[in-house]
């Protein structure tokens, strides 16, 4: 028998209603959530393990919460939960968005699907919010806690549990209907629901996401080394570590290689989302990504009226500029010359750095623009009082000097 939370919480829990389970659920489908299911207000013991796990081998990030049992002892969040209402989002676009028309050629970067558009930490607030007042008003003495992400609960074992899909070996929630593409949020509330029952599905023994992996971050199945994930590898400030730059390759923010090569997201029968606001915008390139030349030239007014209100904002308008300079070097493309020349003369010294990180790979990639690349290299290293900076610079020289040292002349 599960206890009763409420028993000396001061809270007591509304009387069970029968039909309002289905009444909730069609009030979320509604209003534009697309999955909608019960759990409990219990974590698992397995859960709990998992996340002190974890943070014992270092894998935890500055972005999670650090209370371990504030993350799995729901009871403390919301004084006598008695249930978790746990809705998704598809965001798998419904329809192609081109880049704006007359936009120039050059080259381009990757944004992850869910920093495409609107940021869906808004729209999927918004929604919790009329569903709590909703619910509120329909059950008097009803209480809710909302959560979107960024709050304490583990929203994949909620989800998990709410029959919403099962924990894949990528570590990401895949559903029946929508895959991986799904933002995940929910209610916590002191309304008494009937659970939902599980999914049972599994990866079998597909390990594509393993071994697609760049940067080997799924150490093993179920098992993520966050600091060697490329979604959290651009969301980090300061330099990027150089073991990861190359492997970012045209990503400047967030990373979808994990979910790309996902069977369950090959399949023809899935299904898209109805979600306008979360498709790719023009102004960020839609399905082409952003030209890394607009990044680099980016104002602090472009930045606050597109960039801002999505999903790759939070971070600020340096590290997408950094980002953009990485994914500069990786392109290959001798177009990006003047543009990371253009770079190490920033008054930003992270900046300066990685542009002679980015000169020394581009000319890695093109050995016809070596010359050219130890020249801008040199004039920069003779002014450069920045220490960071200038180590970024002399490692770029030591690089390339040492290639032609080695080619036949």
């Amino acid at each position: 028998m599960v206890p009763d939370p409420t028993a000396d919480s001061g809270h007591p829990a509304p009387r069970p209603d029968p039909g309002l389970k289905e009444e909730l659920k069609a009030q979320a489908r509604r209003l534009g959530l697309d999955l909608v299911g019960i759990a409990r207000c219990t974590v698992s013991e397995r859960d709990r393990q998992a996340l002190a796990d974890r943070e014992a081998r270092g894998f935890r990030t500055t972005f999670e919460e650090r209370d371990i049992d504030l993350r799995v002892e729901l009871d403390r969040l919301l004084p006598g939960c008695q249930s978790a209402v746990v809705v998704g989002i598809a965001y798998l676009p419904y329809r192609p968005v081109p880049p704006p028309p007359g936009e120039p050629d050059g080259p381009r970067g990757r944004l992850s699907r869910y920093c495409r558009g609107q940021d869906y930490h808004g729209v999927l607030r918004e929604k919790l919010r009329t569903l709590a007042r909703w619910l509120e008003e329909r059950c008097p003495g009803a209480r809710t806690y909302l959560f979107a992400d960024t709050e304490p609960p583990i929203d994949r074992s909620l989800a998990e549990q709410a029959g919403l899909g099962f924990f894949g070996r990528s570590t990401n929630l895949i559903t029946r209907e929508y895959g991986t593409w799904v933002f995940l949020g929910g209610l916590l509330t002191n309304v008494p629901l009937e659970p939902d029952p599980p999914w049972s599905g599994t990866c079998g023994t597909c390990t594509r996401c393993l071994d697609a992996c760049p940067t080997g971050a799924l150490v093993e199945p179920y098992v993520l080394d966050s600091h060697r994930c490329l979604s959290y590898v651009t969301q980090m400030k300061g330099y990027v570590p150089e073991e990861f730059r190359a492997a970012l390759g045209d990503w400047i923010f967030g990373c979808d290689i994990c979910q790309e090569v996902c069977p369950y997201n090959l399949r023809p029968s899935l299904l898209v989302g109805d979600h306008p606001e979360l498709n790719p915008w023009p102004e960020v390139g839609g399905d082409a990504g952003p030209l890394l030349e607009r990044i680099l030239r980016m104002t602090n007014a472009e930045f606050r009226s597109v960039w801002q209100k999505t999903a790759a904002g939070w971070r600020g308008k340096t590290v997408l500029q950094r980002n953009a300079v990485i994914a500069l070097g990786n392109s290959g493309d001798p177009r990006a010359l003047p543009l990371l020349q253009e770079a190490l003369g920033d008054p930003r010294p992270v900046i300066r750095g990685h542009a002679a990180w980015a000169l020394g790979r581009l000319a890695e990639l093109r050995p016809e623009l070596a010359a050219t690349a130890l020249a801008l290299l040199r004039e920069a290293a003779g002014r450069e009082e920045d220490p960071d900076a200038a180590r970024e610079i002399r490692a770029a020289l030591d690089r390339l000097e040492g290639r032609r040292a080695e080619s036949p002349t």
